[in-house]
């Protein structure tokens, strides 16, 4: 008898732990990711969130934390202009308001091409950073709010109420040239050295 109400003072013991880890336990924050959001084919450089709030609210929460070095370490320190929101009459810049999974476009190359999509949803927002974008990729791109805040099953995003977007007063930069590597100089280099000779060994005939 009495090691039966041991064993059984334990196993309530246990499920009364168990039971209070699970309440104890934090929600799991939403984190954004790079490939949340594309344009041309291209993820995002850099991204921040989630945060708690309205990205273009009282006070233009996300343009003051992008002034004051949201993404600083990336392209160094910038200033910050909202140009255009998805849920405001634009011609610049369009996104599928009300899905969680959609397209959003640009109808044509920024005067920057470091900018920042902000995807808002629900009570929660991410900054998606796009450095030096080759406007050669296109226009147009797709995004997921996955990053932004859950929906009821945890897995999947909820709808986007707006996307916002900001521009740096960064200059276009040129698209980045690929370097040649060492080993195709020496073979350029050969090729080359190998046409001199078989030429002057031509005239010598």
């Amino acid at each position: 008898m009495k090691s039966k109400f041991l064993h059984l003072s334990a196993s309530v013991v246990l499920a009364t732990g168990i039971s209070g880890a699970f309440v104890a336990a934090p929600a799991q924050a939403v984190v954004c990711s790079t490939s949340n959001i594309s344009l041309g084919g291209v993820n995002a450089t850099a991204c921040a969130g989630a945060f708690s709030g309205n990205d273009t609210g009282a006070g233009n929460p996300l343009e003051t934390l992008l002034d004051g070095g949201l993404f600083a370490s990336s392209v160094g320190n910038a200033d910050w202009t909202l140009l255009a929101k998805s849920d405001q009459a634009n011609s610049l810049f369009t996104a599928a308001n009300g899905t969680n999974i959609g397209n959003w476009s640009l109808s044509q190359p920024l005067t920057s091409n470091t900018f920042v999509v902000s995807l808002k949803s629900s009570t929660n927002y991410s900054a998606y950073l796009f450095k030096d974008y080759d406007w050669s990729h296109g226009l147009a791109g797709v995004f997921n709010t996955i990053g932004v805040d859950l929906n009821g099953s945890g897995n999947a995003g909820k709808a986007l109420s707006h996307a916002s977007l900001f521009v740096s007063n960064i200059s276009n930069n040129p698209a980045p040239q690929a370097v040649p590597e060492p080993a195709t100089l020496l073979g350029l280099g050969l090729a080359a050295s190998g046409m001199v000779i078989s030429r002057r060994r031509k005239s010598l005939k």
